[in-house]
């Protein structure tokens, strides 16, 4: 009787698709391509995904850094839950489409991003090498086959990507965090030495904003040995951060002000000693 009476709420608490439906077409109408789509609770991401498509859950809203740079964000929900992201926003709207309501959030200080790391990876703009000793070796940039795995493989390692001689890569790619979520960044595990990416002409405004983290797998047994990343200019250290296991999708801040409203070029480098260190970072001038 317990079983049927469980089964009863169960059958009962399901959102019908048609609401979801109703939900996807009043925001492909009313968001616009800047403007965030989010589901919550986290658990219903995956339902979202589904039935929104990829044309409304882009991979940039999916695997988002934070949602700072977002001005307005339309948040999917099942039985009323709200992101904690958004308890300092202003409800600008709200709409129900049976069990499914949507929020339209206004950010009150959106984060104004000048020159972004992640959407600016790649031959035109990087150029990727591993230091060996005290010199470095040039990494090719090569179009190839992406190369996934099963679990403990890691995440997936795109076609198109710098190849070092000793074994490292650099692609931007989707990790999983410590806690599951998604993050686009830039993949560099620092296998077989150290890895230095220079971007060229980054326009630079009064803060270096951005996070870090490991492949969830690599990180959770919390036994792997720390990653450093430091970033400079021609001048000298604009600053450095050190992650380590159990940290998750950690942020950081450096101050540059003393760049403001110019272009340099930027160097990124990531080191570690440990085995496995399946590292990603992303990071944006504001």
């Amino acid at each position: 009787m317990l079983e049927l009476a469980a089964h009863a709420v169960l059958a009962r608490s399901v959102v019908p698709s048609r609401d979801w439906l109703a939900a996807r077409d009043y925001v492909a109408a009313h968001a616009a391509a800047a403007d965030l789509v989010a589901f919550a609770p986290r658990w219903a991401d995956p339902i979202g995904r589904q039935l929104f498509g990829p044309e409304l859950a882009t991979v940039e809203r999916e695997a988002r850094p934070d949602e700072t740079r977002f001005a307005r964000a339309f948040e999917v929900s099942r039985g009323g839950a709200h992101l904690p992201a958004f308890a300092g926003w202003r409800r600008a709207d709200q709409r129900r489409f049976g069990g499914v309501t949507v929020t339209t959030w206004d950010n009150p200080a959106p984060a104004h991003v000048i020159d972004d790391l992640v959407a600016a990876f790649g031959p035109e703009r990087v150029r990727a090498s591993q230091l060996q000793g005290k010199g470095e070796v040039g990494c090719s940039f090569v179009h190839t086959s992406t190369q996934s795995g099963g679990l403990g493989f890691g995440p997936a390692v795109p076609g198109d990507r710098f190849a070092c001689p000793g074994g490292g890569f650099a692609a931007v790619s989707v990790v999983a965090d410590l806690d599951y979520v998604p993050r686009r960044c830039v993949f560099a595990p620092p296998s077989g030495g150290p890895l230095r990416l220079r971007f060229t002409a980054v326009r630079f405004g009064r803060t270096l904003h951005g996070h870090h983290a490991l492949y969830v797998e690599a990180e959770r047994g919390r036994q792997g040995a720390p990653v450093a990343l430091t970033f400079s200019v021609a001048e000298g250290v604009i600053g450095a951060v050190v992650h380590r296991d159990g940290e998750g999708w950690k942020p950081f801040e450096f101050d540059t002000a003393g760049l403001e409203g110019k272009q340099a070029d930027l160097t990124v480098d990531v080191a570690s000693n440990g085995e496995r260190r399946l590292y990603c970072f992303e990071a944006d001038t504001r």
